[in-house]
Order: structure tokens, then sequence, then C-alpha cells
């Protein structure tokens, strides 16, 4: 994913042992010992949506809440050290005004997950599990397993054999991403004004999304020179012509 260019995580070391566990390495109804191994992952941070959902008010459906709720001056802490740290120049703009600050963060959240998931429709990348726990607040690629890349270009196809509902299949990364964001704004207010959060949201991520994708496309197909309002009906042809033949891209 690095060498792609696609923004992740890296793996700075693997350890194995000499343990094994059972594992359907191929989702063939064939498991066999695998030997287990631990894979150490490094980034700036790890920190996630879901590490927000601390705050989170009782699920109307379980009646479950996060373990800090009603804990408005933790989500304000957490909030001023992830800006100030991975996010100095959004500190610096809006130091005066923390609703601003934090909607400048959300904003900046929301263009790069936009980007992010653009760029796995690009080379067929599946997430495999992706919930708010998996998203990054810095906009990378995080918690490799399982996952993987389409054989063939087939847009329900899903990496996870748990997901018999498909949820989490290639096609439907962008929807869940922007999901996922819904949560998060949720979790951020009152600190960030969900009405803001809300309309932050529908006002970047589609147009992000597109235009990124649309970008890369081009750049895939070689239409570097001009671009031409019909460069996206090109494009959905072009998926439209692998699905039915089985070509990969």
């Amino acid at each position: 994913m690095f060498h792609l260019g696609i923004p992740t995580t890296r793996a700075g070391a693997c350890i194995t042992s000499q343990s094994t566990v059972e594992r359907d390495v191929f989702y063939d109804g064939n498991p066999r010992p695998e030997q287990c191994a631990v894979v150490l992952r490094v980034a700036p941070t790890f920190l996630r949506f879901g590490s927000f959902e601390i705050f989170k008010s009782s699920d109307e459906h379980t009646g479950r809440a996060g373990p800090s709720v009603g804990r408005n001056d933790i989500r304000v802490q957490m909030l001023d050290y992830v800006i100030s740290t991975f996010y100095p120049e959004i500190q610096a703009t809006h130091a005066s005004d923390s609703v601003q600050r934090h909607a400048a963060f959300f904003r900046e959240v929301t263009r790069r997950t936009a980007q992010l998931v653009a760029e796995w429709q690009c080379v067929g990348f599946c997430h495999g599990v992706l919930n708010t726990d998996n998203m990054s607040i810095m906009g990378l690629t995080i918690d490799y397993g399982p996952f993987g890349f389409l054989d063939r270009y087939d847009p329900d196809y899903v990496c996870n054999a748990s997901d018999t509902a498909g949820r989490y299949s290639y096609s439907r990364q962008p929807e869940v991403c922007k999901w996922n964001l819904q949560k998060l704004a949720e979790a951020l207010d009152p600190a960030l004004p969900l009405e803001l959060a809300e309309a932050i949201l529908a006002e970047e991520f589609d147009a992000e999304f597109r235009r990124h994708y649309l970008q890369k496309m081009r750049w895939k197909l070689g239409l570097v020179r001009a671009e031409r309002e019909e460069d996206g009906a090109l494009v959905a042809r072009l998926l439209e012509t692998m699905h039915l033949t089985g070509e990969c891209g």
C-alpha cells in the first residue's frame, strides 16, 4: 500500500512462533494449521474514530453507553490533543475559537477519509472490517485483517468470510466510510455541534471522493492532457466492461 502511494501504517517487524492455529486461509472450507505470527505496525498515532465513542450516549437498541458519557471536558481535551499534535496548522489558524478549530479538524478528517477510500477503489483494495475502530483520525489505512485485492473486477466482492451480508463489500466502502464519519460527528457533539458537523460532511465527502477518484482514474487511463466532462462516463463504461468480461484493473 505504501509503495502504491496510499496513506497507511507501516510494518515494523514480524515475529513468528512455533505455535500453530487453525486457519481457513483461502476461505474454501479446508482449514489447516498455520504458524502463529505477530506483525508490529507503526504510525504517528493509532487514535481512531472509535476512540471518541467512549463519550457515546445510550444506544436506542441496546441501552449501552460509552464509559465516559457526559464528560465533555475529556472530549475537549482529546480533541485539543489530537489537533495540536497532528494538525498544528489548524491549531495555529483557529487558536482562539474552539468551535471553528473543531470544525476545521472534522473537515480535514472528512477530506482525508474521502481521498483514502478513493485510493482504495482505484486499486481494488478491500478492507474487510471497516468499522469506526478501523478508521484513523489521520486518514491512514490501518488494521490489515482481513483484507484483500480484487483478482477480477467484481463490485460485490467481499474479502471477509464472516461478512455474510456484504456490508463491507468493495462497492460499499465509500458509503461505509461516510457512515463512519457520521458516527464520529455524533461522538464529537457538543464540542463540535452536530448540525455543523453534518453540514461539513454533506458538503465535503461526496464531492472530494468524486474529485479524487476521477483524477486517479484519469491518470490510470493516461488522460493527463485535458479533463473532459465525459471522463466519468468513460470510467463507468470501462468498469462495466471489466465486470462483464472478468478482467482486473
